[in-house]
């Protein structure tokens, strides 16, 4: 949740988008089942069903794990590209360099 959360935030719009089309796409197929699996999970009211009667559930997560880690990858080397180009930019943080 926590990795999609900083996904969202990086991949919500912006230069990003232009820059890793690929990766823009697939998170938005990432967000879109992962908001769809949320909404079910507030639907039913007794957690231990939603975790563990829901086998859509217990495959799903893994996959969207995967790819979200497969998005991450592709956005640490875009980011280690733009250090490349400005040695400046190997002390700063990943969220600031995405806010330069």
């Amino acid at each position: 949740q926590n990795m999609w959360i900083y996904m969202e935030a990086v991949f919500s719009g912006g230069d990003i988008v232009k820059q890793l089309p690929q990766e823009a796409k697939r998170f938005n197929q990432i967000d879109k089942a992962f908001i769809k699996m949320v909404h079910g999970a507030v639907e039913t009211l007794n957690v231990v069903n939603v975790c563990y009667g829901n086998d859509t559930i217990l495959t799903l997560l893994p996959h969207l794990t995967d790819q979200l880690e497969l998005c991450q990858k592709s956005l640490t080397a875009f980011l280690d590209t733009k250090r490349a180009q400005f040695p400046r930019f190997y002390f700063v943080s990943d969220p600031t360099l995405l806010e330069i």
